[in-house]
């Protein structure tokens, strides 16, 4: 015969479990003159499979294993972020330095053919003709 915590951790279920399936009936079980329930190893096994007690497994915290992939969605979209960031600062240093090149050029002067000068005549506004009749 098996106590209720002896029986918990041969199915791996815990305490409030195995005395949950008494009181609904799934599990028989019979008390002793302390009130303690005791369950007989055959009839915990029919309803429930033995856990291999070698290996123990620490029950999965579903609340940690959410938390975990929330962050690591976080952790990717902030690295996606920063490459992003870093691509766009690398566009502008880019874009600055042909801006500054553009500003800070200065053509070298022509040496080679000397400029000549030619008389240029003062034009004479049509408007000014029609008006005064001078051609």
């Amino acid at each position: 015969m098996l106590t209720i915590s002896e029986a918990a951790k041969q199915t791996g279920l815990t305490r409030a479990g195995i005395h949950k399936a008494i009181k609904t009936g799934r599990l028989s079980a019979t008390k002793d003159d302390s009130g303690n329930y005791l369950i007989d190893a055959s009839e915990l096994f029919r309803v429930y499979k033995l856990v291999d007690s070698t290996s123990k497994q620490e029950p999965v915290n579903s609340h940690e294993t959410v938390d975990y992939r929330l962050i690591a969605q976080r952790l990717e979209f902030t690295e996606r972020l920063l490459k992003q960031t870093e691509n766009e600062r690398d566009n502008l240093r880019l874009s600055l330095n042909q801006a500054m090149s553009l500003i800070t050029h200065q053509p070298q002067p022509e040496t080679s053919q000397p400029e000549i000068k030619q008389e240029q005549k003062p034009v004479k506004s049509l408007l000014w003709q029609k008006l005064f009749g001078r051609r």
